[in-house]
């Protein structure tokens, strides 16, 4: 059995990174367990039954930034048995305020799992003693395709609470007078998934799919247009963006927070854009690799 934790399905970001890893881990017994405050209690129940010969999978998304820290403290002190992993998962402060996890106890926790393989160079910088292995880009990137239509449409992704109100009317003003004036429809959507559902999940990615100009201020936003093909302007508010784009080769088409003004030329030059084309294929490579190890552990573990 293998036990696979992650936040919640109520964001994109954290349910994707979440179906990759389990795409990944096909053909195993999973079951489903939820890190965040409110499932903890039911969580910990669960893992109190894993056998030494079961395996835990905690990842992907951002579960390493100190939002999270309620999770790791009951996990640290639980009695399990069964060995651990870490996979897809990061942290990095936003810009305007402190957000990492307490660095000790995340030490520890790397220390005692079996593989701990962090999403970014943020995250792995910030935990620099454990000598992790180079960072595997988001699991959730084995969960999107580029669509085979053609589409024609500007899709903005907010994270309202990291960009703020002044940077979120100026992003959306932005995509709006563009739209207008290159014909193209305009939408929004802010990642969360209401009711939880897989209508839900299905109905903000057809929002991506009806796209081919992304603006985002959150890092799933980015990492799902590139994962579909589709042009992509980041506002970053914390710097796992500029990371992710970076990595993609994409760094000229990141602005800070302070830069919002900028937008306009941004979307005036969309057209030289670089397709990474190569840095999604090699992702999901490195995935494969991740999951491969992961299923070696479970087997040795079983045997």
């Amino acid at each position: 059995m293998i036990y696979h934790l992650f936040a919640n399905r109520s964001n994109i970001g954290d349910w994707l990174s979440a179906k990759g890893i389990q795409q990944l881990l096909l053909g195993e017994t999973i079951e489903e367990c939820l890190c965040d405050e409110p499932f903890i209690d039911e969580t910990m129940a669960h893992l109190s039954k894993a056998a030494p010969d079961d395996l835990i999978v905690i990842g992907g998304g951002g579960l390493f930034m100190d939002y999270f820290t309620p999770f790791w403290t009951r996990f640290d002190e639980g009695a399990i048995e069964a060995p651990f992993c870490l996979w897809g998962v990061g942290c990095c402060d936003w810009k305007r305020r402190p957000s990492l996890g307490p660095k000790a106890l995340l030490k520890k926790i790397v220390g005692s799992s079996r593989l701990c393989v962090v999403r970014d160079r943020l995250t792995r910088d910030y935990l620099a003693d454990c000598s992790l292995p180079d960072p595997v880009p988001c699991p959730s990137m084995i969960a999107l395709e580029q669509p085979p239509e053609r589409t024609r449409g500007i899709l903005h992704v907010d994270n309202f609470t990291i960009a703020g109100e002044t940077v979120y009317h100026a992003m959306d003003a932005c995509a709006r007078k563009f739209a207008e004036r290159t014909g193209r429809p305009c939408r929004q959507t802010n990642n969360r998934i209401e009711p939880g559902g897989e209508a839900a999940l299905a109905a903000i990615l057809r929002r991506y799919r009806e796209a081919d100009i992304v603006l985002s201020s959150a890092l799933h936003g980015c990492i799902i247009a590139v994962s579909m093909g589709k042009k992509i302007i980041a506002v970053s508010g914390d710097r796992k963006i500029e990371g992710f784009m970076q990595a993609a080769g994409l760094s000229d088409w990141v602005l800070d927070i302070e830069q919002v003004c900028r937008l306009p030329d941004l979307f005036e030059d969309l057209a030289g854009q670089p397709i990474p084309a190569a840095f999604v294929v090699t992702a999901r490579e490195q995935n494969r690799a991740v999951a491969a190890s992961i299923r070696s552990y479970h087997l040795a573990g079983s045997a």
